[in-house]
Parts: structure tokens; sequence; C-alpha cells
């Protein structure tokens, strides 16, 4: 566990197998009270529905998920959608945004480029 902040997974994909201190605020649990886990509601949270769907095909899927996802959070946090809408948008980029394996670099960036453009185009009718 640690404190929400993606300088500490990005570092870890980055420098691998290598650790080093990341400039993050320590965990505090005391800070955040007590925890309660629940299944997940797979219906409710497409999102997530999409991603693990995204993982299981592999390829490109992992790319158009996070491409999705990151544009449609983009639009939540101006307050354009609801949160609900942002699985609704990430799954919906899985169905139109062609899949395939990875043969390069290009190809992800190809496929996170297809994905935000999608999510852009359906804002535009939203």
């Amino acid at each position: 566990m640690g404190v929400p902040d993606m300088k500490i997974p990005i570092q870890y994909a980055l420098l691998y197998p290598k650790r080093v201190d990341c400039p993050t605020k320590p965990l505090s649990l005391t800070d955040y009270g007590s925890l309660t886990f629940e299944k997940p509601d797979y219906e409710t949270f497409d999102c997530l529905t999409a991603a693990i769907d995204a993982i299981k095909e592999g390829g490109l899927r992992p790319a158009i998920v996070n491409g999705a996802n990151e544009e449609a959070v983009a639009h939540f946090l101006r307050d354009e959608i609801k949160f609900l809408e942002i699985g609704e948008l990430v799954k919906a980029a899985m169905q139109a945004v062609p899949g395939g394996a990875i043969h390069s670099y290009e190809d992800i960036l190809e496929a996170d480029t297809r994905a935000r453009a999608f999510v852009r185009e359906k804002m535009k009718n939203h």
C-alpha cells in the first residue's frame, strides 16, 4: 500500500528492478482511519471490467484502456461527465478502437492516441 501518487508506480516501472527513494509523502494509515474491503461491482464499474478484459486480451488493449481512461478522467475533472461515464467511455473505446499485437513502441503510442481521440469525439456529441 502507498499514498495515492502515480510517481511511485512510474518510478518503479522506469527503474525496475532497482529501487530508490521516491519523493512522496510516507503512507500513514492513521490519516485514512479505517479501511473497508468489498467485492467489486463489475456491472456498475465498467472501467474495472474493461481493464480486466484488456489484460486478458493483451496486445494493444491495455494501451487503449489507459488512453481512453486518461482522456475520460480529464473530462470528469472538468465536470463535463459524471463519474460512471468514465467507464462507459472506456468500454466504448475498447469496442471501437482496433487492437492487435504490439510490434513497436509506436504501435502503443498510436493505440493510445486513437483511444484518446475516440473519447474526444464522443464528448463532442455529449
